[in-house]
C-alpha cells in the first residue's frame, strides 16, 4: 500500500486507507481485484526461446475461464 497517496480518509477509496490504484489488477481482464479474491496462477512465458514461469494473479472469473481445466471438478480459491 503506498501510503503518500492516499490519506486514508478520501472518498475515491473502496477500502479505507487504500488508494483504488493500490488494488491489484487481474493480468488477463484488467479489473480491480478486492484483496482476498485474487487467484495466483504459474504460468511459463517464452522469450527468444529461453522459458520463465511467471506467476501472475487474476479473478476468479479469469481464472474459471483461461486456468481451470475442464477435466477438473474442484474450484480452488
Amino acid at each position: 500500500m503506498n501510503k503518500t497517496k492516499c490519506n486514508g480518509k478520501c472518498r475515491s477509496c473502496t477500502l479505507l486507507g487504500q488508494y483504488p490504484s493500490d488494488l491489484p489488477l487481474c493480468d488477463s481482464c484488467g479489473r480491480e481485484i478486492e484483496p482476498g479474491e485474487g487467484v495466483e496462477v504459474e504460468t511459463e512465458i517464452v522469450k527468444n526461446g529461453q522459458h520463465y514461469r511467471k506467476t501472475v494473479t487474476v479473478c476468479c472469473e479469469c481464472y474459471e475461464r483461461f486456468y481451470l481445466s475442464d477435466y477438473s471438478d474442484d474450484l480452488i480459491f
